[in-house]
């Protein structure tokens, strides 16, 4: 029995994709973030494609919404990588395990999907910051993502 509780304390480290970073601001880092089809970062997205990413987190207070933000990182200048609304706006429909509001201390798999759009040059190791924000503009955690974009 003592075996399977050690395998399952460690399953989620083994499958967390490797190069993800914390954000510099300071912010809380979600528990784990994995990258489809990516076990070590930086991430190939194909232009025209999306990254999908499973972001598991604690609410750290009652969340009674949230939406994900993206900023992207280019020879480090931040740019705002704008998403579309359904993906804003409907974040809590993205609840993998669990539904909005989040009760404080519980602990959520969001599935995000990062859109790489079919014109944007191809470019390697462009950071992503993705936070996600409460309804009061407020950020729950916050992670970086090297990608590269390829064709």
């Amino acid at each position: 029995m003592l075996r399977y509780l050690i395998l399952a304390a460690f399953i989620p480290a083994i499958l967390a994709t490797e190069g993800v970073t914390t954000c510099a601001a300071g912010h809380d880092s979600p528990i784990q973030v994995t990258v489809e089809g990516c076990p070590v970062a930086p991430c190939d997205i194909t232009l025209g494609g999306e990254a999908i990413m499973r972001v598991v987190f604690q609410a750290y207070q009652d969340i009674p919404s949230f939406s994900p933000r993206t900023i992207a990182f280019l020879l480090g200048i931040p740019v705002p990588y704008t998403l579309p609304p359904e993906i804003v706006n409907h974040a809590c429909d993205h609840l993998e395990d669990g539904e909005c509001p989040i009760p404080y201390g519980t602990v959520v798999t969001y599935v995000f999907r990062l859109p790489v759009g079919p014109n944007y040059p191809p470019t390697n190791n462009l950071q992503i910051e993705l936070s996600l924000m409460d309804p009061s503009n407020n950020v729950i955690n916050c992670v970086r993502v090297p990608i590269n974009a390829v064709p």
